[in-house]
């Protein structure tokens, strides 16, 4: 499940906050004053207005979470690696989930996570598959979910951000940033935002030392996904 987060000011707990303030103020003066006493009056009201101002300045904003949800027709988890001899292969995760808070208009305090179940690997062929799967690499008995959580984001221009996080991979958890393209795409209902996340990941840094050099010692990594909301 995916979710934006937005601002709201002055909720109704707010506004009975400074009502209850102006009737303890009209107490102290009295109500319906004679002409002698506008003066008072109007002192009233000047009074009136500071406690109003001065309570929104101060009090805390509240905050509401507008959900979005992921589109899995548009997501993908991929990657690719090359090795000497041999064509780049290239292989999906299947079974994922994630979560984002998103700040449109402080896009330094967005936050996104995901979670890759190791053994749902495709590469297409099922040797290839069990191989990965096996202690040589993923070892997804013992490592069954691969993680990353965002530590820092940085907005490069409208369309672009770097994404900093924690990976935590066959029990190693290690720093990468990931670029991030962002945009609108058409949606039946509602609107949509899609992500292209691609970085890169040293395997021998998460203790995955087999082949190298001969299997490349970089993995390139691609994520696609869309969130959809109908508000």
């Amino acid at each position: 499940m995916f979710f934006i987060e937005s601002k709201i000011i002055a909720p109704p707990s707010r506004l009975a906050g400074v009502a209850a303030a102006r009737e303890r103020l009209i107490g102290n003066y009295g109500s319906g004053a004679p002409l002698a006493h506008c003066a008072r009056l109007r002192e009233l009201r000047v009074w009136i207005w500071m406690a109003a101002i001065l309570f929104f300045a101060w009090a805390p904003t509240a905050t509401a979470v507008q959900a979005w949800r992921i589109d899995e027709a548009h997501t993908s988890i991929g990657f690719k690696i090359n090795a000497v001899g041999f064509p780049t292969t290239r292989g999906y995760f299947n079974r994922y989930s994630g979560r984002m808070l998103i700040d449109l208009d402080h896009p330094a305090k967005s936050y996104a996570s995901f979670t890759v179940e190791a053994a749902s690997v495709d590469l297409g062929s099922k040797s290839f598959d069990d191989f990965v799967k096996s202690p040589a690499l993923l070892n997804v008995q013992k490592y069954p979910i691969l993680a990353f959580t965002s530590t820092q984001v940085e907005k490069r221009d409208a369309r672009t951000a770097l994404v900093a996080g924690n990976l935590t991979m066959i029990g190693v958890t290690k720093p990468i940033t990931l670029t991030v393209d962002v945009g609108t795409t058409p949606s039946p209902k509602g609107r949509a935002l899609a992500f292209l996340a691609t970085g890169t990941i040293t395997r021998s840094d998460f203790g995955m030392i087999f082949g190298v050099p001969i299997i490349d010692n970089t993995i390139e990594i691609t994520v696609k996904t869309r969130a959809l909301t109908d508000e």
